[in-house]
């Protein structure tokens, strides 16, 4: 089904070369289930005209940028920024960004939320789920969330590689299924570890749907006043979830739009692609996937579509 409004796009991903080659120099190859896309400013703006997406927030992603080396990830979180905004200078109203920051390094990640948001006047932060062995939501990294919090910041939350070891012979590519468990882990822990309810002004984005958050939330509000932890989420687990935002990328099926439909109001869900990690065709039967969802009224295919994401960044408007 066919819906009239434009479309803003929240889960949008850049692959220039000199990210590619930052990533070869540190023995990655490829993507986590095949060869690296071949990516352009002009390839996403065609799939944007396919797909009547007028805005794109771009993002670098997985698999981040800290390779073990601060200076490097520093220079690098510079250059991935001042990228995203030319690309948003060159293409007004096209493109917006969430900027990268230069983790575990906490003093040069609070410069850098300085710099993006008051020289490059980027659209938010990406925080990968883990760096550096530690989950966001980590106390280590406060002073992170102290800051996005003070500011409002929009913060884009994108699933990265498990920390740790894996089991012998666990070949099953990690994005398949470790990815949305490893956004599941976050939303949790940002909640239990109290970072949702002392930090209420973040408006966090959880991606392709919340991970498996909407299935297990009624698990884990079960045992809100079970844990060691219920202190610092008072308010329980599911009243935290629902302030999450979510967004609708490979979720093009009754079944994980069911089950976030479920979980929050239409007003916390946003459009998502994931290109170019998902190819056009892909992206072509989400979308399709998602527009025939007949959950949704028309005034709720707006407000996703669109209208939420104009709440969160408003230079978007129409």
């Amino acid at each position: 089904m066919a819906h009239s409004t434009t479309r803003i796009d929240v889960h949008h991903h850049v692959l220039p070369e000199f990210y590619k080659d930052a990533q070869r120099a540190a023995g990655i190859s490829g993507t986590a289930y095949r060869g690296f896309p071949e990516w352009t400013p002009d390839k996403t703006l065609a799939l944007m005209q396919d797909h009547r997406i007028s805005t794109a927030i771009l993002s670098f992603t997985s698999p981040g940028i800290y390779f073990g080396d601060l200076a490097q990830t520093r220079d690098l979180a510079r250059r991935c920024n001042d990228y995203l905004a030319s690309l948003a200078q060159d293409h007004p109203g096209r493109f917006g960004g969430f900027a990268f920051l230069p983790l575990p390094d906490i003093d040069a990640s609070l410069l850098e939320i300085e710099r993006v948001l008051d020289e490059l006047k980027l659209d938010g932060i990406t925080l990968l789920t883990s760096v550096d062995e530690r989950y966001m939501g980590h106390p280590d990294f406060e002073p992170i969330y102290a800051e996005l919090n003070r500011r409002r910041v929009v913060t884009f939350i994108h699933p990265c590689y498990p920390p740790g070891t894996e089991a012998r012979d666990w070949n099953i590519p990690r994005m398949i299924i470790d990815y949305p468990f490893e956004t599941t882990r976050v939303a949790t822990n940002l909640i239990m570890n109290g970072v949702m309810e002392r930090h209420r002004d973040i408006p966090f984005i959880l991606s392709h749907a919340g991970g498996t958050l909407p299935f297990l939330a009624h698990r884990i509000a079960v045992f809100d006043k079970k844990t060691q932890l219920q202190d610092n989420y008072p308010d329980g687990a599911l009243a935290y979830m629902k302030r999450f935002y979510f967004d609708t990328a490979l979720s093009g099926d009754k079944a994980p739009l069911d089950a976030l439909s479920g979980l929050v109001d239409p007003s916390q869900i946003l459009f998502g692609s994931d290109y170019p990690y998902i190819s056009e065709d892909v992206v072509a039967d989400e979308t399709a996937g998602f527009d025939s969802y007949t959950g949704f009224d028309e005034a709720a295919f707006a407000a996703i579509n669109r209208g939420n994401a104009e709440n969160l960044f408003p230079r978007f408007a129409a």
